[in-house]
């Protein structure tokens, strides 16, 4: 998708109006479309343990190491589980610029969750700890207006949970009991932009959230660790 990285990278300054506000959040996601493929051997060469927390740290490691190995060209930061300044909860991954000149907030976050036989699926997209709620309720990122997610895939196929998701979002659309969170609208549903590779597929979503913010729109990495 958003790949015109270029060889060399110089962060923008303050009074520079000429770029784009979503100058760095392209760089980034070109940057982890470029690299996540290459994530699923490491994985396998460094599996010690399927928890999420576990996958989380080397897929942050893995980013970071991709970065150095091209010339660490790129100024950011991957890090595990960024604090909030609105909640007391924090996303499981988040990119800092290192920059002096903005504020250590970040560009953009992700949430993660598994997908196996063993794992709390639902939860990828709803209920207290539910991914894409979290988003949607402005307890992640209220000041960003894109984000991602990881899918870590560990049975069954990328396609069966993405057709598991739309489902479980229609079906909370249907009773729509909160009137604060609103899953009616059809861009809430996942819908595919590309195959990255035989091993991860990237899916988008335009989620609403709580007023009075906007809308978010979710980057959803599908990873096949099997």
């Amino acid at each position: 998708m958003l790949k015109d990285n270029q060889p060399t990278y110089y962060p923008p300054q303050p009074t520079d109006l000429s770029v784009e506000s979503k100058h760095e959040v392209e760089l980034i996601l070109g940057f982890i479309d470029d690299n996540i493929s290459a994530f699923c051997d490491y994985y396998q060469n460094n599996q010690d343990s399927n928890k999420e927390n576990w996958i989380s740290n080397l897929l942050v490691r893995h980013f970071q190491i991709c970065n150095i190995e091209q010339g660490g060209f790129l100024p950011f930061d991957f890090s595990k589980n960024p604090p909030q300044s609105q909640s007391g909860k924090e996303t499981d991954i988040g990119v800092y610029a290192l920059t002096r000149n903005t504020k250590p907030i970040t560009i953009i976050e992700f949430e993660a969750k598994r997908f196996s036989e063993t794992s709390k699926f639902k939860e990828y997209v709803s209920g207290e700890r539910g991914g894409i709620e979290r988003f949607k309720r402005g307890e992640h990122a209220s000041h960003l207006w894109i984000c991602g997610m990881f899918a870590y895939v560990q049975s069954r196929t990328s396609n069966e949970w993405i057709q598991k998701v739309n489902e479980w979002i229609s079906e909370l659309a249907k009773k729509n009991n909160n009137p604060e969170i609103d899953w009616t609208s059809p861009d809430e549903k996942l819908s595919l932009i590309s195959y990255l590779s035989p091993k991860v597929e990237l899916q988008k979503s335009v989620n609403k959230r709580k007023k009075p913010l906007d809308s978010i729109t979710i980057y959803h990495y599908f990873i096949n660790l099997n």
